[in-house]
């Protein structure tokens, strides 16, 4: 992970004794090349946080109490924007209510089901899901190792299954996450960027102990909605330390 930009944080013209400097460097990660601090880590999860309270969407998977239902929207919200899954969703969850039935589905009828949203290629693993959920008893497990055997779910999908439907903490990473990352704490980043270990421990790092689920939903919201490929800044509430607004300013 390359830093590539030099990032202006708010210091104290008072100097420090030797004992702030090390408390200073006791409250500070290193990430890559990156200094990660603690009071900037609180800020952006209270400002994000905040906005979600007021910002964050109500889709129709988000409250559902079927495991299997939210565990399909998961695996549906891949590489899609989330408004045009619910319909999909809907009719996918009538269709197929429990894993037996998508087991005992046919491809072209899958097929059929989720060609709006053009994943037509996913009907075979949405079927191989069904049919490997036998082997737990038709139950949807929430251990991420557990679900990270299973057909179609890689590693974004078995984190936001725990975390947002079975109350576990995990850190969360796509690709709109990641690009957020990156511009606020001033890190280039590529296709293969959510899998690099520095950027996996910040995100870690950035998931509070208390209060995931409610951080990861308004951060996955903001990152698709606010911290979007082409920004403006206005509505962004945590510009006044990200590294991307303090590079547009000068």
């Amino acid at each position: 992970m390359q830093k590539h930009r030099v990032c202006a944080q708010a210091t104290s013209d008072a100097p420090e004794d030797m004992a702030q400097r090390e408390e200073r460097k006791s409250l500070q990660h290193r990430i890559g090349e990156v200094a990660v601090d603690n009071d900037t880590i609180s800020y952006v999860r209270r400002r994000l946080m905040t906005w979600g309270r007021m910002h964050v969407e109500h889709f129709p998977w988000r409250t559902a109490t079927n495991k299997f239902h939210t565990l399909i929207a998961e695996i549906l919200l891949q590489r899609t924007k989330a408004s045009q899954v619910v319909s999909t969703y809907l009719k996918f969850t009538e269709r197929y209510p429990d894993p037996a039935s998508l087991a005992g589905a046919c491809i072209p009828e899958v097929e059929d089901v989720i060609r709006p949203l053009g994943l037509k290629w996913r009907a075979k693993l949405l079927i191989q899901l069904g049919q490997a959920l036998e082997g737990f008893e038709w139950e949807v497990p929430d251990d991420q190792q557990a679900l990270m055997r299973l057909p179609g779910v890689g590693a974004y999908v078995s984190a936001a299954y725990v975390s947002l439907h079975c109350g576990r903490r995990a850190p969360i990473l796509d690709s709109n996450i990641v690009r957020f990352y990156g511009r606020f704490w001033g890190f280039d980043t590529g296709p293969e960027t959510r899998r690099n270990q520095d950027v996996m421990k910040l995100a870690d790092l950035m998931t509070p102990r208390r209060g995931f689920k409610e951080f990861n939903y308004a951060l996955v919201d903001f990152t698709r909605t606010v911290c979007v490929p082409n920004p403006t800044h206005q509505t962004c509430c945590v510009r006044n330390k990200c590294c991307l607004y303090t590079r547009d300013l000068l």
